[in-house]
């Protein structure tokens, strides 16, 4: 019997898994950069840039989060 490929689930997964491959993968980067740049403004006494950096690291950090917990979400449902 010859089976048919669901083309179009195939199409979502592909997409939806570069995407989120990508999306976390920048999230973490930006986590990464944003700490070791806040903290090495912060000892120079450049504390406005160090601010800076330090919520760009606090947003990757969240996307990384988001991104955990949607993940357990979806394994649950």
């Amino acid at each position: 019997m010859i089976s048919t490929i669901d083309w179009d689930a195939l199409v979502t997964v592909l997409w939806a898994s570069c995407a989120a491959g990508i999306g976390v993968t920048v999230s973490y980067g930006l986590a990464i950069l944003g700490v070791t740049r806040a903290v090495e403004l912060g000892r120079s006494g450049r504390t406005p840039e160090a601010a800076v950096y330090g919520m760009i690291g606090l947003c990757g950090a969240l996307g990384v989060l988001a991104a955990i917990a949607f993940g357990i979400l979806v394994l649950i449902e």
